[in-house]
């Protein structure tokens, strides 16, 4: 019986519904499976705080549109993979993970990289030995570019041996706030279809990953091989576009203050620790953050918003209330097949 590992971060929610299909498909096939939020084993702002790897399209907002007039250290990719040292607090784990014969590292994909906290969690672990196994897991809305080749790179150098990827794209809840309406019964119906998807693809990698156990010939191929490919014109677009679109329809912070009531949501579930409050008690963002949305679509009295363009929109509520949507109102013909 295999044990197995997955350890992943979830902006949203998405992430960590892929997380328990994988653990299901699993536990079907006897392995034993655990499962790690990154988030509840180490203090997640605090540790991307004291080394705030970022990515390009931050830096870049950073530099041209900045939200204070104090500079943050943000280090990009290249120096943060130059630099890199194991974090003294996670020496252990090299011993607590030595037990697992395949672990899994997940998160969504931002600008076809992984989410900078999990870059900087992967970042400040030891160098393990390379009979451990891993492989990575993403959720995207279409397109994961040079996600799987990332992940593939800071593990090796991590000492792990890489053995593949998967991913799925689910419901685009980075869209969601920016329309006026979002169907949470549609949305939910769309989650039901791409999870018996994402299924179909789990058992494909499950039966590769056995047959590297076993000894059983398997020629494994990605069921979504055109996922790197799409990568290639939306690089394009990142590279001369990205600027205009997420400076016109996400980059900022403002805040209802007639609405807000104060509880600190928002600070507290910052898992770059980038939101704190101002002299009324009201929350404040100094500098551009990784935008993973968290903080705008949990704000229980939709008080907080990014640009224009996500002023009184709508929010994800996150896929358990999508799926409890569509159950109610009742699944369409073709899902009930």
């Amino acid at each position: 019986m295999l044990k197995v590992l997955l350890l992943y971060f979830s902006g949203t929610g998405i992430t960590r519904h892929f997380t328990s299909l994988i653990r299901e498909e699993m536990e079907k096939r006897d392995y034993a499976c655990d499962v790690i939020d990154i988030e509840e084993i180490t203090d997640l702002p605090t540790l991307w705080q004291k080394k705030p790897v970022a990515l390009r399209y931050t830096i870049r907002a950073e530099t041209k549109h900045p939200l204070s007039k104090y500079p943050w250290p943000y280090m990009d990719l290249r120096e943060a993979i130059k630099s890199a040292k194991p974090n003294p607090a996670f020496a252990g784990m090299a011993n607590d993970w030595s037990e697992y014969d395949l672990i899994g590292f997940g998160s969504p994909v931002y600008a076809f990289r992984p989410a900078p906290v999990m870059i900087r969690f992967i970042l400040d672990l030891p160098v393990f030995n390379r009979s451990i196994r891993v492989f990575s897991f993403a959720t995207h809305d279409g397109a994961q570019g040079d996600f799987e080749n990332f992940m593939k790179n800071i593990l090796t150098i991590k000492g792990f041996k890489y053995v593949g990827h998967l991913d799925q794209s689910f419901v685009n809840s980075a869209a969601a706030v920016m329309l006026k309406n979002f169907d949470y019964a549609k949305a939910g119906r769309v989650l039901i279809k791409k999870s018996f998807e994402a299924r179909k693809k789990i058992f494909i990698f499950l039966e590769y990953i056995h047959s590297l156990f076993y000894g059983i010939s398997y020629r494994y191929r990605n069921p979504n091989p055109l996922g790197s490919l799409i990568g290639i014109p939306w690089r394009f677009f990142y590279s001369y576009g990205i600027d205009f679109f997420l400076n016109h329809f996400l980059f900022g912070f403002g805040i209802h203050k007639e609405e807000c009531i104060q509880c600190m949501a928002c600070v507290q579930q910052c898992p770059q620790g980038l939101i704190e409050l101002d002299a009324e008690g009201y929350p404040i963002r100094h500098y551009h953050c990784m935008y993973c949305l968290r903080c705008l679509n949990w704000c229980p009295t939709d008080a907080l918003y990014f640009s224009k363009a996500t002023d009184g929109k709508a929010r994800f509520p996150g896929p358990d209330v999508l799926l409890q949507a569509a159950l109610e109102q009742g699944l369409d013909k073709r899902l009930r097949k």
